[in-house]
């Protein structure tokens, strides 16, 4: 079993920096994992909702953000207006605008 995003999140939210770099590594890993051709559908779809969880929620502004980066790379034309719903964070904007970008680019 693997272990979620969203603890993955939670640790980055931390106190301790070496397991918040770890916990950064750690979902970077499997977001890239699970972009890899052939890679599984529905696991890419469960750590899409996953990263989405996680921009929605109130954790410091750089965890979310790593989770839109996240999202620009898993993410699919799809998911575009589930991102485009939470511009409206100033905090986050820039980096929502840059993950749409990608998507919108995406196959």
């Amino acid at each position: 079993m693997r272990e979620s995003l969203l603890s993955f999140a939670d640790a980055m939210a931390g106190t301790d920096k070496a397991r918040a770099k770890a916990a950064k590594a750690a979902m970077a890993q499997a977001v890239h994992k699970a972009c890899a051709p052939g890679g599984d559908k529905a696991l890419r779809a469960a750590l899409i909702k996953e990263l989405l969880m996680i921009v929605s929620s109130s954790r410091p502004r750089l965890v979310r953000a790593h989770a839109i980066a996240l999202l620009g790379f898993i993410g699919s034309k799809a998911n575009d207006k589930a991102l485009a719903a939470l511009a409206a964070d100033p905090e986050l904007k820039e980096d929502i605008r840059m993950a749409r970008e990608r998507l919108r680019r995406s196959g």
